[in-house]
């Protein structure tokens, strides 16, 4: 009843949307106006061509229209209501010049300021001040603000190499990311889901990203999908009118390659934006493992022992072309519409070769086995997303509208090779075919109403239908007729579809010097997994209320404290309900299972925010309680293989896990050219679960720190150090072991600072490793895993018709609230 009950409010919002939509738009006036001129230099008389030109209404300097000089320095501004305007002329290298009293009326709609000046400017690079520019990291009550842009490391790094220096944020081998000891973080870019969200962090270059918001207790409005909270990635826009971009290109050390396009153009009601990205990388590795088998008699006492010794080496090439575009048209001063789009494709390549050693209980060798493994995955991902905003006359209400389709498509190939032993005998081969695909559709639409100056109503839907088509197709050689045979037994073809139904509500309020707001979010989720191959199939539906509460007392504008309380879930992911058998390492082999339920976690947190000038701090006690929380549970298997012992991997439902912790981060200027922000943050994790006749629990008390040091050398070049420390953090059978690392970084403004040339070196003493200990009932394994992460990049960016300095100045204008005087 509640789904039919929604698609009915789905279906009136969409009529009765372009009804409001007509019924408010103002009626057309009759004066179209025209001011043109030519911009020229003072001295020369030469005409300055690409300038920005723009008009502003002389009553409250709002942006009435703009356009870009040509290359004779000619502009022409069409379409103008008839007012009394103000012209403001902008150029790299030139003070910005302002012509006034310009009058355009129904008896003369048509005004020519003939040549307009411009003084080139003599540039003292003296007078740029270190203080004007943003922080590396804004402390927030309710989340914290990574200005990526202040970051070196985004000049050539991947968004995973960035987030390395976040506090809260921790990256593994494979570029997944957690907080706070959770793995279960849920990515967004620009506030919604699209194909850059599917990608792994460290497949997405950070020069795209103009800041990441890391929200650790997010109000009912999100999404409550995540337990450990929402890491929103920020696209850049430029608000400059006329036309700018910026290219940049980076070369790495073991074949790792860079480049960018960005290209915007503004101009009258249009804002338009278009990019390329190409990227290379190159990732050799190696690991090692050390697995105890245990074997017991039928009175449960230890009979005898084996080992294994697993040595590996891989490396992989994976190359990714990006095609991005988005427009905005401002059909009105308050109705905007907008589309975006990004194509993406490539192609990853790579082996892994696997040596095993066999020994008894006395250490003796009783045989070894050589696996090779190669692969080759096509890779295509479509994202489209339409959107419409409104705003209204009464400030602060705002209406918004978004559908979104994205796609991914893997194709891959592998091919497995196995010998035992030395001598020459006949290789065992396998291979397989995986076709996967991944469709996800959001329709969403959020209204906010202000009731006064300090209190609000918000309200929205969301609507999202997601489909996992795997089809796995295993195949065996038969040495006999040299032709590969399917294997019915091991191939699989599994389809997950999960349809979820979402309306929200919150309120807001202020008394006095405390302010507070309540929310709440229902959700219902049907999900169906069919499994072909065998004719399995699992149906369920579940309804999910999801409460928030922030309470927040201001003390003063730089002394605030702030509650919070919320409730998210963690649905389970596709690839953990799978039950296809991978078995790459077939003494190591993984699956899922289609049984697993979502987990549900309540969080709560005190954060408080203390501001001394340009220097803060941000102190947080949190406590988070998951229900069922999604575990990788290892075992050994019921069979040898070949012989030999081995071990799987699946997930299960943990039944309880308590975290509780503190986190301080901090900003500090030590002086003009010397900036420290850093964190550390320590929590203890208790995990308690029954597997059949099998109690397990583990806790530990794990902690980490993060410092990023930032110089000012001299005129232009910035050094910038930074390094963290991950303590061990439990899982139900074992532990993450320590992991540290520090990276150097420096970038030198060149070409009266339209170029910026960058060197940074990545993990400066080559001390990353991911290693794990793990046990359980019958084993106990310790494994090493590295990539090579000690790399050189040296990158250069070039900047399209755009001002550094005015840009910092923007940066900074932005991280107050915004500047609207250049918004259409």
């Amino acid at each position: 009843m509640k789904i039919y009950f929604l698609r009915i409010l789905l279906f009136a919002f969409a009529t009765t949307l372009p009804l409001s939509i007509l019924a408010q738009q103002p009626l057309p006036t009759t004066t179209r106006g025209i001011v043109k001129g030519t911009l020229i230099e003072v001295d020369t008389k030469a005409p300055v061509g690409f300038a920005n030109v723009v008009l502003l209404s002389a009553r409250d300097s709002s942006l009435v229209t703009g356009a870009t000089t040509d290359i004779d320095g000619l502009f022409i501004l069409e379409r103008i209501p008839a007012g009394r305007f103000i012209l403001r002329a902008s150029m790299v290298g030139y003070p910005t010049r302002y012509v006034p009293n310009i009058n355009i009326t129904a008896q003369k709609p048509e005004v020519n300021l003939g040549a307009i000046s411009l003084k080139a400017a003599s540039t003292k690079l003296e007078e740029v001040e270190v203080v004007a520019e943003r922080q590396l990291v804004d402390f927030e009550l309710d989340k914290r603000v990574v200005n990526v842009s202040q970051d070196i490391n985004a000049q050539s790094g991947s968004v995973a190499e960035v987030m390395q220096n976040l506090p809260s944020v921790t990256v593994d081998i494979d570029g997944n990311v957690s907080m706070r000891g959770s793995s279960n973080v849920t990515i967004l870019v620009d506030g919604k889901r699209s194909a850059l969200s599917n990608l792994t962090l460290d497949q997405i270059p950070a020069n795209l990203i103009e800041s990441i918001e890391l929200i650790t207790n997010p109000s009912s409005k999100y999404n409550p999908e995540g337990t450990s909270g929402i890491i929103n990635l920020v696209l850049k826009k430029e608000k400059k009118p006329g036309f700018n971009g910026s290219a940049s290109v980076t070369a790495g050390t073991y074949d790792n390659y860079n480049t960018s396009l960005n290209l915007n153009y503004r101009y009258n009601k249009w804002s338009l934006n278009t990019g390329y990205d190409f990227r290379q990388r190159s990732r050799p590795g190696e690991s090692n493992s050390f697995t105890t088998d245990y074997y017991y008699n039928d009175f449960e006492q230890l009979d005898s022992t084996s080992y294994r010794l697993q040595n590996g080496n891989r490396d992989s090439k994976d190359i990714s072309h990006s095609f991005r575009f988005g427009a905005d048209y401002y059909l009105t001063p308050k109705h905007t519409l907008s589309a975006s789009g990004i194509y993406r494709f490539g192609k990853d390549t790579g082996y892994n070769n696997i040596f095993y050693r066999f020994e008894d209980e006395n250490r003796q060798l009783v045989s070894t086995t050589t696996r090779n493994t190669d692969e080759v995955e096509d890779e295509k991902a479509i994202d489209v997303t339409l959107g419409y905003r409104q705003t209204f006359d009464k400030k602060g209400q705002e209406l918004t509208a978004d559908l979104v389709y994205n796609t991914n498509i893997d194709d891959e190939i592998a091919n497995f090779r196995q010998t035992q032993g030395t001598q020459s005998t006949l290789t065992e081969m396998q291979q397989t075919l995986v076709d996967d695909g991944n469709r996800e559709i959001v329709a969403k639409a959020d209204y906010v109403h202000p009731i006064s100056e300090d209190s609000r109503f918000e309200v929205g839907f969301r609507s999202s239908f997601e489909r996992l088509d795997e089809d796995s197709r295993f195949f065996d050689l038969n040495n006999e007729t040299g032709q590969m045979e399917y294997n019915t037994a091991q191939s699989n073809h599994f389809v997950f579809d999960q349809h979820v139904y979402s309306v929200y509500t919150n309120y807001s309020n202020k008394y006095k010097s405390i302010s507070y707001q309540v929310g709440v979010r229902a959700e219902q989720t049907v999900t169906k997994s069919d499994q072909r191959t065998q004719e399995l199939k699992n149906d369920k539906s579940y309804f999910s209320l999801f409460p928030t509460v922030f309470v927040t007392k201001d003390f003063n504008p730089d002394n605030k404290l702030q509650f919070s309380y919320s409730r998210r879930i963690n649905r389970p992911r596709s690839r953990f309900l799978n039950p296809f058998r991978d078995v790459s390492d077939p003494f190591s082999v993984q699956y899922g299972n289609p049984n697993l339920k979502p987990e549900f976690v309540n969080s709560l947190e005190l954060g408080y925010l203390k501001y001394w000038g340009e220097a803060s701090i941000n102190a947080t006690v949190f406590y988070r309680h998951t229900l069922d929380e999604i575990e990788r549970f290892r075992l050994p298997t019921t069979f040898l293989v070949d012989g030999k012992p081995a071990t799987e991997t699946t997930f299960l439902n943990i039944s309880d896990n308590k975290a509780y912790g503190a986190e301080l981060g901090f900003n500090y200027p030590v002086a003009k050219w010397w900036r420290l922000n850093g964190s550390i943050s320590g929590f203890r994790t208790q995990l308690n679960t029954g597997q059949g006749d099998t109690e397990l629990s583990n806790a530990q008390l794990s902690w980490n720190s993060k410092l990023n040091s930032t110089f000012t050398v001299w005129e232009d070049l910035n050094i910038q150090l930074s390094g963290f420390y991950r303590a061990p953090m439990p899982d139900i059978q074992g532990r993450m072991e320590q992991m540290y690392s520090a990276d150097l970084a420096m970038k030198k403004d060149v070409l009266k600072k339209k170029g910026t040339v960058s060197l940074r070196v990545s993990d400066l003493f080559n001390t990353r490793q991911f290693n794990f200990l793990s046990y359980g009932p019958g084993f106990r394994t310790e494994a090493e895993n590295r990539r090579q992460s000690r790399i050189f990049y040296l990158g250069f960016t070039y900047r399209i018709n755009s001002d550094d300095s005015n840009r910092r100045n923007r940066d900074q204008n932005n991280g107050n609230g915004g500047d609207d005087d250049e918004d259409f």
